[in-house]
């Protein structure tokens, strides 16, 4: 796949690079962000890396042990842009890098 083709409409912030986040995280209410790594908004992410999910999804993740079929269907993992993936981390931890 090329890296163009690996972009989303965001229909706030146009043609970006695409990022997942369970369908919990928002942009008006803080509910917990955990990643797999500590992402930076200065950095350009276009392999699909850029992934989320909130306090209720890491409870079902520990308690089930890792991402398998129930705790996928309790996060139901949702496309957004990557500058929405970023204002959803800084709503929820307060700061933004970068």
């Amino acid at each position: 796949m090329s890296e163009e083709s690996k972009r989303v409409e965001c229909s706030t912030h146009g043609d970006r690079y695409p990022a997942y986040v369970c369908q919990h995280l928002n942009l008006k209410k803080p509910v917990g962000f955990y990643e797999p790594f500590a992402s930076d908004p200065s950095v350009v992410y276009s392999d699909d890396e850029l992934n989320a999910w909130c306090d209720a999804c890491d409870e079902v993740l520990t308690r089930v042990g890792e991402w398998n079929e129930e705790s996928e269907s309790f996060a139901r993992i949702k496309l957004v842009c990557d500058v929405c993936f970023f204002d959803m981390k800084q709503l929820n931890t307060g700061s933004r890098n970068g």
